[in-house]
């Protein structure tokens, strides 16, 4: 089907010490999850990186959030938001790209007329919300 990035199956023989190991290979399967502010698809999951498709519904914000172990990098392809890095605010639109270091703390918004829609790439040692996810506070 066009349009479709096949699943990256994990390398399941790494060793726990390697740096692309991800313990979570069920987000490579994982069914788009649902919440108020919109949604999260994954489109490819291996050991060391997760490419997701994120819709945040018009007026609805991704809460901010931050990551110790991995990176990621958003590119806005439709919509613009208004993205949290740190202590900054900034203006991201279609076309344009956000990179996020692992620590910072991160969220966005999307203007009350338009969803925004994203593709995130995250790259690290670990890249399941599961045990690398937690709220600012």
């Amino acid at each position: 089907m066009p349009g479709i990035v096949p699943a990256i199956p994990l390398a399941l023989d790494l060793k726990p010490g390697s740096r692309l190991v991800d313990h979570f290979p069920e987000d490579a399967a994982a069914k788009p999850r649902h919440h108020n502010w919109g949604s999260v698809e994954t489109l490819s999951c291996s050991g060391g990186h997760r490419i997701e498709r994120i819709v945040i519904k018009a007026g609805k914000e991704l809460p901010a959030h931050y990551h110790k172990r991995r990176s990621e990098h958003w590119t806005v392809v439709e919509g613009e938001a208004e993205a949290m890095l740190g202590d900054d605010v900034l203006i991201v639109s279609p076309d344009h790209s956000l990179y996020i270091p692992a620590g910072v703390v991160h969220g966005a918004r999307a203007s009350n007329v338009a969803a925004v829609k994203m593709v995130a790439v995250h790259y690290g040692e670990t890249v399941s919300d599961v045990d690398d996810m937690f709220a600012a506070v």
